[in-house]
C-alpha cells in the first residue's frame, strides 16, 4: 500500500480493528515492496531465488496446462522479473552522494 508523504495519522487504539485504517497505518511512502528492498534486500532476494529453485525442481521436462509445474514455473519467473524491476529502479534512484527518496535512505 502507498502512503502520501504528508500522511500524519497516529495509532489511537490497540488492536486496530478497522481493516482500512490498519492498512493505511502500515503503508509506506514508497509501498511495502520498496520498504522491504530498503530494509532487508538480502531476505527478499534469497526468498525469490528459493521460489525459483523449488519451482524448477518440479519441472517435468514438458509444459502442459494440466500439470501444476508449468504455471508454477511461469508464476515464479514473472515474480522474479517484477521484483528485479523494483530492485533496478531502487538502485537507479539511489545514486551515491545524492539525496535518496524518503523510505529508501538505507540503500
Amino acid at each position: 500500500h502507498w502512503k502520501p508523504a504528508d500522511y500524519t495519522a497516529i495509532i489511537t487504539e490497540i488492536p486496530v480493528i478497522d481493516r482500512d485504517k490498519l492498512q493505511a497505518l502500515l503503508a509506506t511512502a514508497h509501498g511495502t515492496l520498496f520498504n522491504e528492498i530498503a530494509k532487508s534486500p538480502d531476505v527478499l532476494t534469497s526468498s525469490v531465488i528459493k521460489i525459483l529453485e523449488r519451482a524448477l525442481d518440479m519441472d517435468v521436462g514438458k509444459y502442459t496446462k494440466k500439470s501444476s509445474s508449468g504455471p508454477l514455473i511461469l508464476y515464479a519467473i514473472r515474480l522474479a522479473v517484477r521484483i528485479e524491476g523494483f530492485l533496478k529502479f531502487a538502485l537507479k534512484i539511489c545514486k551515491p552522494g545524492e539525496p535518496r527518496p524518503r523510505g529508501l535512505e538505507s540503500l
